[in-house]
């Protein structure tokens, strides 16, 4: 169903995209890896799970924001390796030739394989420091020749890979260039929505000794324009079986600007009211929308050193009417608060768009055009400067 909150699996329930999701699974074919990144609700990871989802592929998924929090700057080993054991533990358990991966990681962690089959935390986390970083590239090594054995290809997700950068301990260029060189059989995607963020950590990569040189096929996935959203929103309500007037149709493109998950979110509850005998209002279903963003990015603001500075950077853009260059910006910051160095709000300006809040246009700063985004990143700043008084 096209207003299927949860991520999609299956290319039916994918509106559009198939530009994307070709390019994907040629990139797979030709053993090119590849990352697909974009800003926050575009259907990355959607997209993703659509084009792997192959007989022909075995898939180990690593989400990468099991482990996310914005208050930590840094993960330890174990977080990580325990994540990425548990993402192979779930894919070899399908196979019958994975028992000689499972083999394989019991035998470094010390443990009985049903220990592992079972993959209780509780008995392997005391485990986990006997697993060395080298054993990641050993481990994939392994999951190729399962592939190869069961004539498929590999394909390894590390899903908003940005937080790679704050694993403690793992040298994963070392890792990345073994895999490369030695597991032809395999391709690795990165998908990341904290975009300034991903490119650094591809940049850092691509450019750091020893997997300089290596190639990463860049898939940037954009938002819907105007007449994209009306047709998904058309088709959406045509398969939920309710009739909706234009006018309500064309005012849910004007807010939610060609962003999928906030077009989805309101059409499944749009449908959901209608079908129960209830009052549908886009304005309520656009606050429920509103009070998530605000929560995330309050979540984050009082993880940062200065959480009434970069609130008074969001509502000083607010104010200039949703953009604004340094100066102005800057300008506007000293107003509201003590005064603050323009390197310093530089800084903060910068950090936002790199983790995807705001967007830069040549030397101008914009807040999200859709009204979710922008009002949520507003009323958080709002609540923290108020708190702050």
């Amino acid at each position: 169903m096209l207003f299927d909150v949860k991520p999609k699996e299956e290319r039916k329930d994918l509106y559009d995209r198939d530009k994307e999701v070709d390019e994907i699974k040629e990139s797979i074919e030709r053993k090119v890896w590849l990352t697909v990144y974009g800003m926050r609700r575009l259907g990355k990871t959607s997209i993703v799970n659509v084009a792997v989802n192959d007989p022909n592929y075995i898939v180990v998924k690593v989400n990468l924001m099991r482990i996310y929090d914005p208050k930590k700057k840094k993960y330890p080993r174990s977080q990580f390796m325990g994540l990425f054991l548990e993402s192979v533990n779930e894919v070899v358990r399908k196979y019958t030739m994975g028992g000689r991966v499972i083999r394989f990681i019991s035998n470094i962690l010390g443990i009985d394989e049903k220990s592992f089959l079972e993959f209780s935390l509780v008995k392997i986390r005391p485990k986990l420091k006997k697993f060395r970083s080298e054993d990641i590239s050993s481990v994939v090594k392994e999951l190729d020749e399962l592939a190869k054995d069961n004539k498929k290809g590999l394909v390894i997700v590390f899903d908003e890979a940005q937080e790679l950068m704050k694993v403690n301990g793992i040298n994963f260029p070392s890792i990345f260039h073994d895999v490369y060189d030695y597991c032809k059989n395999t391709t690795v995607i990165f998908t990341g929505s904290m975009v300034g963020l991903v490119e650094n950590m591809l940049k850092g990569l691509e450019y750091e000794k020893p997997f300089f040189g290596r190639f990463i096929r860049k898939i940037k996935v954009e938002r819907f324009d105007e007449e994209k959203s009306k047709d998904f929103l058309i088709k959406g309500f045509k398969e939920e079986g309710i009739e909706v007037k234009e006018e309500v149709i064309n005012e849910a493109v004007r807010r939610f600007d060609g962003i999928p998950g906030w077009l989805t979110f309101f059409g499944a509850e749009y449908s959901f009211r209608v079908k129960h005998g209830e009052k549908a209002d886009i304005n309520e279903i656009e606050m429920m929308a509103i009070e998530e963003v605000r929560r995330e990015f309050k979540d984050f603001l009082l993880s940062t050193q200065s959480p009434e500075r970069y609130s008074a950077v969001v509502i000083s853009l607010d104010r200039l009417g949703g953009k604004g260059e340094l100066s102005e910006v800057n300008k506007v910051v000293n107003s509201l608060i003590e005064e603050v160095p323009e390197p310093r709000v530089y800084e903060i300006l910068n950090r936002l768009v790199n983790l995807g809040f705001l967007e830069k246009e040549g030397e101008e700063y914009t807040l999200p055009n859709d009204e979710p985004d922008r009002n949520g990143l507003v009323l958080a700043a709002k609540d923290i400067l108020k708190n702050e008084k």
